[in-house]
């Protein structure tokens, strides 16, 4: 009987380390990790909780929203999007929590036809595309109709408007068209996606930025020991340690230009 009580004491021991050594799940947005970003929050997570985190996936909206109904993922952070509210929706997630933004940018075709300049605001840039009855493409992105809806409202901005259903190559669009878009900072200064007959134009317009949550398995999907760990990590995104983090960032070679934004601006 004795031997049967340590068995289990030693089951329930090795049970509870092997649960506390696992790293935390983690499905994160391209743009955080091809940024560097993600590096540099995960890093500092583990040296102050001594909790190590895991990227099981990373990429686009599109291939995260499958990924996280058919594994179990302890924290994903992406866009606000249909995306992850389907998710909290569904149960899989929980806790959607605002933690960070990101701004998009104007594209514009070499000739320029609008003649925008690096030193325009936004609201002179929008209402000189308009005035030269310039060409503007919609190409097929939740992020770029959620932004063109946004400056529309707030600028009365109503271009000639070009219609794509491209997700890739719609840069050769706007050369085509001699047509402006909408455009993330991050893959624009990272090359993503490259054209040499185009040239971009970066405001400091809170009407641009786009928000990131972050949300966590339900107790039912990953077990209390697990959610108890994600928790602890979403609200370190929203620390003032990582919100300062945020606040400093920058990409390679572009000290200058502020990629990320934080909830609240200090």
């Amino acid at each position: 009987m004795i031997k049967k009580i340590f068995l289990f004491i030693a089951l329930l021991f090795s049970t509870a380390l092997f649960a506390q050594s696992q790293p935390i799940r983690v499905a994160v947005i391209g743009g955080i990790t091809m940024s560097g970003l993600w590096d540099q929050i995960s890093t500092a997570f583990e040296k102050k909780y001594g909790i190590k985190t895991e990227l099981v996936i990373t990429g686009p909206k599109r291939i995260l929203g499958p990924y996280c109904k058919n594994h179990d993922v302890d924290l994903v952070t992406m866009h606000s999007s249909d995306t992850i509210a389907n998710l909290a929706a569904e149960g899989i997630i929980e806790e959607l929590t605002p933690w960070m933004h990101n701004s998009q940018m104007l594209i514009a075709p070499k000739t320029n036809p609008a003649k925008l300049e690096q030193g325009d605001t936004l609201q002179s840039a929008l209402q000189k595309i308009t005035d030269s009855k310039s060409n503007f493409l919609i190409h097929a992105s939740g992020g770029t109709f959620e932004i063109f809806h946004a400056i529309s409202m707030q600028y009365a901005f109503q271009p000639k408007i070009i219609f794509t259903q491209k997700t890739n190559g719609f840069l050769e669009q706007v050369v085509t068209n001699d047509a402006y878009t909408l455009f993330g900072v991050i893959p624009f200064l990272m090359k993503k996606h490259s054209n040499a007959n185009v040239q971009g134009f970066i405001f400091e317009d809170e009407t641009l930025r786009r928000p990131y949550l972050a949300g966590i398995g339900t107790i039912k999907q990953i077990g209390k020991e697990r959610h108890k760990n994600a928790k602890l990590l979403q609200q370190y995104l929203i620390s003032p340690e990582v919100q300062r983090l945020i606040q400093d960032f920058r990409l390679k070679d572009f000290s200058d230009t502020l990629v990320f934004f934080p909830i609240k601006e200090k």
